[in-house]
């Protein structure tokens, strides 16, 4: 399956080395449309559909696996400096491709606490709006398990 989005997806520890230099931590793929970027005991997953991004953080809890969509959460947070030497045009691989761009500048210059493995951002995460957990796929909990002791 190699069409437009997979090779976004493909492009990902592109947009996301220095993130992963500074903070330690690995790119894999995940699928071919999922890539995560894995630290000790936590992950950041970036999946890409059709016209945009989902960011989520997956942690180890006890003996069980977490997930929860949070991009919209962490947006928020972003500024007009994120949004800085985005790639000008149309289509929905300019969008993403932008979109990544935004996400690798905001988690740098907001996040570095969730970069450096903290969790106790998730308190203010649970108690918003924004809240919501998910179960792990089978292509995520083969990835994970590889990587969470």
């Amino acid at each position: 399956m190699d069409n437009l989005w997979t090779n976004i997806n493909d492009t990902i520890p592109m947009y996301m080395n220095e993130i992963c230099k500074e903070h330690n931590l690995a790119c894999v793929k995940v699928s071919p449309l999922k890539t995560a970027m894995i630290g000790d005991g936590f992950a950041i997953m970036i999946a890409i559909d059709r016209f945009d991004i989902e960011i989520y953080y997956l942690y180890k809890k006890d003996r069980d696996m977490v997930k929860y969509p949070c991009g919209s959460f962490f947006a928020q947070a972003y500024d007009s400096q994120d949004r800085e030497n985005l790639l000008s045009g149309e289509g929905a691989d300019i969008y993403i491709k932008n979109s990544l761009l935004i996400v690798a500048k905001g988690l740098a210059s907001k996040w570095k606490n969730v970069l450096e493995g903290d969790t106790k951002w998730l308190e203010k995460y649970r108690s918003s709006s924004r809240y919501a957990k998910e179960n792990l796929t089978a292509d995520e909990r083969e990835t994970f398990e590889k990587y969470f002791v």
